[in-house]
């Protein structure tokens, strides 16, 4: 098996569909592929009705929706293909996009993380890549420096056409890997719910030795927040995890002290910025995308609770936890 494609979905259906639609168009023809969708327990009744439309892919329904790095790590112990692409329901490989990515792994000697342009339906760019989370870009004003030093250079960058750039990191809704430093990586980390698993893997790939690619004179389409912004609760809870994720990361590749101190000003930045936007919220209840941000702080603040009780900086929701 040369590929096997790998997407893990939760109540994503229509854009799973676009998804699979765009493979099924070239999937296996030039090379021996596999599609595995695993289901992070949707618990919808959807799961049945795509396995009988898609006969040619396979479908694994986990019993608990265990996080985006949970499901990527089933759907790798399932498939058998000396290539893994893991892709985002919510992404279209068209053309034959996943072919050309394995013709550059293929080409690639070395240990590597490989990914490529990303564009919504309109053609505009998103930046799928970037530089590790450091002290100085914790909060916002360094985030700001951080996007007025390099700002330029990143849309310099995404925008060429030519030889592949090296980031420190890949977004993780395109990531090609072979298959045997994936597993020497140990896969994802399933510490991590939901966001920065991807920058945690890239992270552990370079101090391995592994490069880093994204590829510019390929893309691929990319819709955001297929998964993600289903309903108002959803959107807080993963929102929130994006917070959560960031403290894991910090306690697990920030140096002492400045992995304490990162901490405490994660804390209370994220604390004063939730009781404003959530007093913000109150006042603008009716508009739910303002509304949201007092459940962003009720999580914020139930998981800050928990970790000094647990003492541990893992989401409540991993499976590690």
């Amino acid at each position: 098996m040369d590929l096997s494609v790998i997407i893990v979905n939760y109540r994503g259906w229509g854009k799973l569909r676009e998804c699979l639609d765009a493979l099924s168009g070239y999937i296996g023809k030039k090379y021996i592929s596999e599609v595995i969708v695993v289901d992070n327990n949707s618990a919808d009744g959807k799961i049945d009705p795509f396995s009988e439309e898609y006969r040619s892919f396979r479908f694994i329904r986990n019993d608990k929706n265990g996080g985006f790095a949970y499901g990527c790590n089933r759907g790798a112990r399932e498939s058998s293909g000396n290539y893994l692409l893991f892709l985002n329901p919510d992404t279209i490989a068209g053309g034959n996009a996943a072919d050309l990515l394995l013709e550059k792994a293929k080409g690639n000697e070395r240990d590597f993380i490989i990914s490529c342009r990303q564009k919504d339906k309109s053609g505009d760019e998103s930046i799928a890549f970037g530089h590790f989370l450091a002290p100085g870009y914790l909060t916002g004003p360094g985030r700001a420096l951080n996007r007025l030093l390099n700002g330029a250079m990143n849309r310099l960058k995404s925008t060429g056409v030519g030889n592949p750039v090296h980031p420190d990191w890949v977004s993780g809704s395109v990531i090609m890997i072979r298959r045997d430093f994936f597993e020497r990586l140990g896969g994802f980390d399933e510490d991590f719910w939901m966001y920065f698993e991807d920058m945690d893997l890239c992270k552990r790939a370079r101090e391995k030795g592994g490069e880093i690619l994204y590829y510019t004179d390929l893309s691929i389409e990319h819709m955001h927040g297929g998964s993600s912004r289903i309903n108002i609760s959803t959107t807080a809870l993963t929102k929130c995890e994006v917070l959560i994720s960031k403290h894991l990361y910090v306690s697990k590749h920030f140096s002492p002290p400045g992995r304490i101190i990162s901490q405490i000003l994660l804390v209370i930045g994220n604390i004063i910025t939730g009781l404003v936007s959530a007093l913000l919220g109150t006042v603008l209840f009716f508009i739910p995308k303002i509304f949201v941000r007092v459940h962003i702080l009720i999580r914020l603040l139930a998981y800050y609770t928990g970790a000094a009780m647990r003492k541990s900086w893992i989401s409540p929701r991993s499976v590690n936890s």
